[in-house]
């Protein structure tokens, strides 16, 4: 052979090799790469859809920024940041679409001023571990606050309370009441009505109590512009004690709820739940559950 071919053959031979150790490297950086992204990708946190109510001022409202807002709200991203795994995404709309919504699996979790219930929970997944307390009690007419002012005051003065639905939360209160002791309050039951009609049915005098929260109490009576501002001299609000608020999770989400009853349990014996209920209510409900109902 000549020297001439010799060179060339192994100017050939070299290239092959450059081409294949290029070729082998390109692939295992392909593999690399292609197995960071696939990393990458698990890691991304799961979005959850939070679903709160828009008119429920200062629980769940849409603030000026027309972002999410009020103290449910508020709980919710301090939870959010307890859970790096999730990213909230929250979702302003009706009462009841978040409760269509989060049945549906629309969204994973729905927030309002929810109470637990035994009838709510054959349908969603509560939680362990509550993350609010609503300060809930009596609308009296101010006159008669002494006699119709309290659940045994109600009972021994054989006072008209306003029916209560049986899937709400206050419908519990009376019922436990009614089982531990006597006189017994006339709990009649009843669908949805319009707050602000009981509300007036009290003033007249067609019922003599209505089971109420303070923040309704505070945006319908006490504002200035309030619905029902022109009885703020007639009816008054007597707090009896404080019922526990929950998130309400599609059946689905186990695994989120389990995480968040977690987060949930941190944020409230750091004190941060109690702050934000001074923020959001001007008093820390908590407190409340000290307060036996009477």
């Amino acid at each position: 052979m000549k020297k001439l071919d010799k060179i060339i053959i192994g100017v050939i031979a070299a290239v092959v090799i450059v081409a294949g150790g290029i070729y082998f490297l390109g692939g295992l950086g392909s593999n690399k790469s292609a197995s960071s992204n696939k990393a990458a990708s698990s890691d991304k946190p799961k979005v959850i859809k939070v679903a709160y109510a828009t008119t429920n001022f200062p629980i769940t409202y849409q603030n000026d920024k027309k972002q999410g807002d009020g103290y449910d709200v508020a709980i919710m991203r301090e939870i959010d940041k307890q859970l790096p795994q999730y990213k909230f995404d929250y979702v302003g709309t009706s009462d009841d679409d978040v409760l269509i919504g989060v049945k549906s699996g629309k969204y994973q979790v729905g927030v309002k001023n929810i109470f637990y219930t035994a009838d709510r929970a054959k349908t969603y997944l509560f939680p362990k571990n509550y993350f609010g307390v609503s300060d809930s009690g009596f609308v009296v007419r101010t006159k008669d606050k002494d006699k119709f002012g309290g659940l045994a005051k109600l009972a021994k003065n054989k006072g008209k309370l306003v029916p209560i639905a049986p899937q709400n939360g206050q419908y519990a209160v009376i019922a436990d009441y009614n089982k531990k002791n006597d006189p017994k309050i006339d709990l009649g039951s009843a669908d949805t009505f319009v707050v602000s009609d009981a509300l007036k049915w009290v003033n007249e005098g067609r019922y003599d109590a209505f089971f109420a929260i303070r923040p309704m109490f505070e945006a319908l009576v006490e504002k200035k512009n309030g619905a029902n501002a022109d009885l703020k001299d007639k009816l008054t609000y007597v707090t009896l004690g404080g019922i526990k608020t929950y998130p309400l999770f599609n059946k689905d989400q186990k695994e989120f709820a389990a995480a968040y009853d977690k987060a949930i349990k941190k944020i409230i014996n750091s004190g941060k739940a109690s702050e934000l209920s001074e923020k959001y209510f001007g008093q820390d409900n908590f407190k409340l559950l000290d307060q036996p109902f009477k």
